[in-house]
């Protein structure tokens, strides 16, 4: 019963652009870890990612970039690594992790951008290897509307490709060493379905 409210209060916050998850993130996602990049440390973080993979992705589409750039450029922008399950609409098993930016706009509202790697499952395994990769662009004006832009990108487009792998097994690699450091505790675990015990991922 407590579970059930939980998640009816997160759904309704979510729906509203209140906290800092959008619906892809409850909906789609069972989260397993997660890390928060503080000053200096997430400025520099940030700086590689959106020269390196955020830029790639918007050069594919020709995207504009005016929102992208202030909101990465904006020195009180913060980030979340999120290391997550997924099971797509057609049964497919995914491993991958999202790293979430995002700044407060108003009390506790905020714009948004998810940065989404991913790894698909084949033969009982993941190779370690990103498939695709996704980019959520959510101003938060645009999200209260119903609105966003979606970027995507697959391995079935080598263009960039090098790029995107070093990225994803840069976040794995900082995900596996936090993990042996400390066990993952949230009190959310118990009582938010978008949230799984880290023993129990694939």
């Amino acid at each position: 019963m407590i579970s059930k409210i939980f998640n009816l209060i997160e759904t309704w916050k979510c729906k509203r652009g209140i906290g800092i998850f959008r619906h892809w993130n409850r909906e789609d996602f069972k989260i397993f870890h997660s890390n928060i990049y503080k000053n200096d440390e997430a400025k520099n973080y940030i700086e590689q990612i959106k020269d390196g993979v955020i830029d790639s992705m918007v050069e594919f589409v020709g995207y504009p970039t005016d929102f992208v750039d202030n909101l990465l450029d904006d020195s009180k922008t913060q980030l979340i690594t999120f290391f997550h399950n997924r099971i797509d609409e057609k049964g497919r098993k995914f491993k991958g992790c999202t790293l979430s930016f995002f700044r407060e706009i108003h009390k506790n509202r905020f714009d948004k951008i998810d940065l989404v790697f991913e790894d698909i499952l084949v033969d009982s395994k993941f190779d370690g290897e990103v498939n695709q990769v996704r980019l959520y662009i959510s101003p938060l004006e645009r999200y209260l509307a119903n609105d966003y832009d979606l970027l995507y990108w697959d391995s079935s487009d080598k263009k960039s490709l090098e790029i995107f792998q070093t990225a994803y097994k840069d976040n794995m690699y900082f995900f596996k060493n936090d993990s042996k450091q400390k066990k993952w505790k949230n009190w959310k675990l118990k009582y938010f379905s978008q949230f799984i015990d880290n023993s129990i991922q694939h």
